[in-house]
């Protein structure tokens, strides 16, 4: 098969044609044309080869052989909805259990980190029949209409910021609020929500949940100070009486990216 079906220029010309305008291109000016993949590496048309640092979900690299393998050997095996009982489906779940903590124990398996995040939405709001929500500062949680609404980073250039989204300082002990030379910068933080959600009580409303990044990710690749989102769940636990529900969001901060294989096991606290 042919690595390359058209001239860079004419690829060009037709995305520009027929391909939205908010499809955005790497390197608009110049777009690289990229025809394969490997590793940690994009090749283009003419084979130059380009160490990759921008793809961001690729944690394991491109085209790893164990993974296209087992994915073409299930492709011609089957290749179905969830609806269907077959063992792989619940050997995985029983797989992923075991490494994580004990009350992580049910899963429900999606196509993408923003059909994941919508459905913990909707479980939180029908839970708890609030629908407020707090989020962190930069965050992105998604490409739903739903998630842009609880997402910053989007919605600051959108529709705006909605009654029932709240939007907690991200705890960057960097270029934070808070920074390393402050005394208890974990407490700040966490004093920070416990301040958001008095103030959210006094409008009359209730919180249905906390969405918080692992590791924020389009926020800059942020490492939390050690107990924060402990700390800040802790805070929303006492506040929010028995209807807090915390969501740690496992997208671009990926399996086996930090110090194991999920993020959210990292930080010694365990989403509700």
């Amino acid at each position: 098969m042919a690595l390359e079906k058209l001239r860079k220029e004419d690829t060009l010309e037709m995305r520009k044609r027929l391909i939205g305008q908010s499809c955005r291109l790497f390197y608009s000016d110049d777009p690289v044309k990229i025809v394969r993949a490997r590793g940690q590496y994009l090749f283009d048309e003419n084979g130059t080869r380009y160490l990759d640092c921008i793809s961001n979900v690729h944690h394991v690299g491109h085209c790893h052989p164990s993974i296209t393998a087992a994915a073409a050997a299930q492709m011609e095996l089957l290749n179905t909805n969830t609806r269907f009982l077959h063992d792989n489906m619940v050997v995985y779940a029983d797989r992923l259990r075991a490494t994580l903590p004990e009350k992580l124990c049910v899963f429900y398996f999606v196509n993408s980190g923003s059909e994941a995040n919508d459905l913990a939405l909707r479980m939180a709001q029908q839970y708890t029949r609030h629908d407020d929500v707090i989020v962190l500062d930069h965050a992105y949680h998604g490409h739903l209409m739903s998630l842009i609404d609880i997402s910053p980073y989007k919605f600051r250039k959108l529709a705006g910021q909605k009654e029932w989204v709240h939007v907690a300082p991200l705890p960057d002990t960097y270029r934070g609020l808070y920074r390393e030379d402050h005394p208890d910068p974990c407490q700040a933080y966490a004093d920070t929500v416990q301040h958001l959600i008095e103030e959210v009580h006094r409008k009359g409303r209730k919180i249905a949940a906390f969405f918080a990044e692992s590791l924020p990710s389009v926020g800059g690749q942020i490492v939390l100070p050690e107990g924060t989102r402990l700390k800040s769940q802790s805070t929303c636990a006492q506040q929010v009486e028995c209807s807090w529900q915390t969501r740690c969001r496992q997208v671009s901060a990926a399996w086996g990216v930090t110090s194991g294989p999920s993020s959210c096991t990292g930080r010694a606290s365990v989403p509700t």
